[in-house]
């Protein structure tokens, strides 16, 4: 009788580990669906931010080039108001030389 309650309890846990490896089978595989899941989302989300940088990229020339510089009128009336103010002024010749006298 009781070589039979051996048995009995060494088939439980057999069926118990045979149960356990299934169920880690089942989670090794669902697992590997979600990082290949999350692997496939990083790698739209990484194309997509890489079209949308190529469109939005500062220095990307999507329209001819403009000269940034104040208008020709503008530069005339600074000039000339800076003129009659002194500010600006034809350039000098240095001082003359001077010798001591001795």
């Amino acid at each position: 009788m009781g070589g039979s309650k051996k048995q009995a309890r060494g088939s439980n846990r057999q069926a118990a580990a045979a149960e356990r490896a299934a169920e880690l089978q089942g989670a090794r595989r669902r697992a590997l669906g979600a990082k290949a899941g999350l692997a496939a989302l990083g790698a739209a989300v990484f194309g997509a931010a890489m079209v949308f940088a190529q469109h939005s990229y500062a220095g990307h020339a999507k329209e001819p080039v403009s000269a940034l510089e104040a208008p020709q009128r503008f530069i005339r009336v600074v000039k000339q108001d800076l003129l009659q103010a002194g500010v600006v002024a034809p350039a000098q010749a240095p001082p003359g030389a001077a010798t001591a006298v001795s």
